[in-house]
């Protein structure tokens, strides 16, 4: 099951201390934490990981971290700026043992021609000798995906943070970008979900998964409720909450983000 592209993804938040350095003996332990609460997938350098605030060489350092400390599937998020930028990333996941690879659209500029993401994602999943992932995030990218788009780019998945159900046919894995609405997507096909709450409460969404999977329907109808509940007072904090409230469960968690975040 944990190397399966399917089920619940955890999108890990990247530790900072005090200085603004990453802390590395904070990342390990909450790997640790997430392992042992049920957790077999994990995205690395996503947005939740603040990947607009890391240089290329610590978004390089955090996949090797962790490779070395967790045991499941890990997705590299190659979220550099730029075609270059984004292809060394990728060449980071096939050489570094990522399981696959998520890349967005150019977020910047905004409105790019189709023609013009077809060919970025084209040469990016040419690189690619892990699963290629799109990753559809229109309200920051300002470059919706489109079933256009998805049928001349070859993928294994599609993470839609959009919540866009109508892309679901034009993808061979569809995953659910949210805390919040996940039994309902997975009924109708979804493969999966990605939930950065999870990386507070792992047991809640793990729990939830293996109702989704093993046909328990109306066991995962009731645990949605209390999913969507819990998803909810996270709903204006964003990063520094959810490292807030780590801290909270995993002593000693740093809370600190780089600006233009702010606790």
């Amino acid at each position: 099951m944990q190397n399966e592209l399917k089920g619940l993804i955890v999108p890990v938040l990247t530790p900072f201390d005090e200085s603004g350095a990453i802390d590395r003996q904070a990342f390990v332990r909450h790997l640790d934490f997430l392992t042992q609460h049920g957790v077999r997938r994990i995205m690395v350098n996503g947005t939740t990981g603040e990947f607009h605030a890391l240089q290329p060489g610590e978004r390089l350092d955090m996949l090797k971290l962790a490779r070395r400390g967790f045991p499941g599937l890990i997705v590299l998020h190659a979220g550099g700026s730029g075609l270059a930028q984004n292809m060394e990333e990728i060449r980071w996941a096939n050489e570094l043992g990522a399981d696959a690879v998520a890349v967005l659209p150019p977020f910047y500029p905004a409105g790019l021609p189709a023609a013009g993401l077809i060919g970025y994602f084209q040469a990016l999943e040419a690189e690619a000798k892990v699963p290629f992932i799109l990753y559809n995030f229109p309200k920051h990218t300002g470059n919706p995906l489109t079933p256009e788009i998805l049928k001349a780019v070859p993928h294994a998945a599609l993470k839609d943070s959009a919540q866009n159900l109508e892309l679901m046919d034009s993808t061979p894995k569809y995953f659910i970008g949210t805390s919040t609405n996940i039994f309902e997507p997975v009924q109708q096909g979804a493969a999966g979900f990605v939930s950065a709450t999870a990386n507070v409460r792992p047991e809640l969404y793990a729990a939830l998964e293996t109702l989704c999977s093993s046909a328990r329907p109306e066991e995962a109808a009731i645990m949605q409720h209390e999913v969507r509940e819990y998803s909810a007072s996270f709903s204006n904090g964003g990063v520094p909450l959810l490292k807030k409230r780590l801290g909270e469960k995993l002593n000693g968690y740093p809370a600190n983000v780089r600006l233009p975040l702010i606790v």
